[in-house]
């Protein structure tokens, strides 16, 4: 027994260059050995009693030192779980403190037993316009980079970059719907749809036309937060904004819960009065630009005298014109928008013709002359505006077919496109390609009356058979469709089935002023004239860009 337990200690004290597995072997042989004198021991050597408790002790140490073995390569190491979840994470910082909010932001939410050790490494102050933090992990290859003071400003200058909004225009194209706009531009087509549905609350997309111009505003992602493989920065829309008149702005902001919400704001005008005057040399229309009179006013001027007065046959040099008119100024007093005519007076062969606006009171305005009666007949002259009569009603020689045949109607000659005006109230009878016709629109008017529209370069929008119209509607365009050798309107007028020459026919005039109604209009007539004495020429506006408003 005292040879084993010598062997035993002999065992024990082996160089430690012995290679474990065989130290692992020796130790269980001695072992054995020491189990089998215990067991006689145990059945009557009573002597040996002593020897076997010293023995226990040895065994006991002998599985100690198995054991310490086993980890004595691992200590002092903590063990832990190489996961994405569990992983150590480097924290970088500079000793000025900082909250860890990206860390926070970019790992998963920790539980108790899944808290992610981290290793504090502290930098020198000197560069103060660092970055407070950088994480990694053992996931993160960039962990085992060397983590110079420059590498670690350039990285978390990247993650803590503050998002910033940038705006962006973009122009509605032909063919486009608002919905195809703001999917070009970038944005998610979710939020396309409810920016559009939070603008149709106030403004109808359909009504947008090709040139409209849209302000978009993003919330752009840095490159190093941005989604995707490409690195694009991340489009988030926080609004958009549309002008779709000089009077109004419609808007859509996003709001905190990331719902969208449209209003309408409509712009401050002031109003002033504008007077011009001048003589006709070569036409209304470029004697009245040359004295300082908007496009629009000279339309309306021609629109107001086309019942009354032939612009092609009757105009000669040496005719004179005025008219009194209101502009909409801006806060900066800069002229923006033309307003109405108030009054006019045209002179044609020596014969003056004046007009005044007014309201009897029920809304449906109109222009009077002197004795109150409506400029309004039942049926327009001339239902083209700037038009040059180039073939009027009654036998000609047909400029296509070679012989002589009734001509049934009269041709305005006018450059492709130039609008043509339903000639009075009415019902569309038809308005498609009618042989040698073109483009062809027959109105259907009270009393027996109708008017056809031939040679149209193309329809206005929703003109077809059933379509109401008003007088002075735009029903189509000058083309030079169907048997026509140039851009012309030809215009006829039917009454009662009967081709009739348009420019020779008596037709009813419209509504007289009288009583009341007549007194209230002399009386705005009079304060008008006030007015107009004290109102600034159109040239004098233009040149200045200001004007004084005029008493209303």
């Amino acid at each position: 027994m005292n040879k084993d337990a010598e062997r035993f200690a002999d065992a024990n004290s082996l160089p430690a260059s012995e290679p474990f597995w065989r130290r692992l072997r020796r130790t269980a042989k001695l072992s054995l050995k020491l189990y089998g004198s215990a067991s006689r021991l145990a059945l009557g050597q009573s002597r040996w009693i002593a020897a076997s408790a010293v023995l226990g002790v040895l065994s006991l140490g002998l599985v100690g030192t198995g054991i310490a073995a086993l980890v004595a390569p691992y200590d002092g190491v903590a063990t832990a779980s190489l996961t994405a979840e569990r992983a150590p994470r480097v924290v970088a910082s500079s000793t000025t403190g900082a909250a860890i909010a990206i860390a926070a932001a970019q790992s998963r939410p920790a539980t108790d037993d899944t808290v992610s050790p981290s290793i504090v490494v502290e930098l020198d102050d000197a560069r103060e316009d660092t970055a407070d933090l950088r994480t990694a992990s053992l996931a993160d290859p960039g962990l085992f980079d060397p983590l110079t003071e420059e590498r670690l400003a350039e990285e978390a200058a990247a993650i803590l970059a503050e998002p910033q909004p940038v705006e962006h225009r973009v122009t509605l194209e032909s063919g486009q719907t608002l919905m195809e706009v703001l999917q070009k531009a970038g944005i998610d087509r979710i939020d396309s749809y409810h920016a559009v549905a939070a603008l149709t609350t106030h403004y109808s997309p359909r009504k947008l036309r090709a040139g409209q111009e849209i302000a978009l505003t993003f919330i752009e992602q840095p490159d190093a937060l941005a989604d995707g493989e490409s690195g694009t920065p991340a489009k988030y829309l926080a609004s958009l904004s549309l002008e779709p008149d000089l009077e109004r702005l419609i808007e859509v902001t996003r709001n905190g819960d990331g719902s969208f919400e449209g209003r309408e704001t409509m712009h401050e005008f002031t109003e002033g009065f504008v007077r011009a005057a001048g003589q006709i040399d070569n036409s209304l229309f470029l004697d009245g630009e040359r004295a300082g009179v908007p496009v629009q006013i000279i339309a309306e001027m021609i629109r107001m005298y086309s019942y009354s007065v032939d612009f092609q046959r009757e105009i000669q040099p040496g005719d004179k014109f005025e008219v009194y008119f209101s502009r909409k100024f801006d806060q900066s007093n800069r002229p923006v928008k033309e307003g109405d005519v108030h009054f006019a007076s045209l002179t044609v062969g020596g014969k003056v013709h004046k007009l005044w606006r007014f309201d009897p009171g029920n809304g449906e305005w109109d222009y009077f002359d002197e004795n109150g009666q409506s400029m309004k007949k039942f049926l327009m002259k001339t239902p083209i505006d700037g038009a040059r009569l180039s073939s009027g009603y009654g036998m000609r020689k047909h400029p296509i077919l070679g012989y002589s045949r009734l001509h049934a109607g009269v041709d305005f000659a006018a450059p492709r496109g130039t609008p043509i005006y339903a000639a009075g109230d009415g019902t569309v009878q038809r308005a498609n390609y009618f042989g040698s016709y073109g483009n062809y629109v027959l109105i259907r008017h009270a009393n027996g009356y109708e008017t056809a529209y031939a040679h149209l370069n193309g329809f206005a929008r929703g003109i077809k058979a059933g379509t109401r119209v008003r007088q002075g509607q735009v029903i189509g365009y000058v083309g030079t469709t169907g048997r026509s050798t140039g851009p012309h309107l030809h215009y006829e007028v039917h009454v009662n089935g009967k081709k009739m020459n348009p420019l020779a026919l008596k037709v009813p005039t419209g509504r007289k002023l009288e009583g009341r109604e007549l007194a209230a209009f002399k009386a705005q007539r009079e304060t008008l004239a006030t007015q107009m004495a004290e109102a600034p020429t159109a040239t004098r506006v233009a040149q200045a860009g200001t004007g004084g408003s005029g008493a209303n």
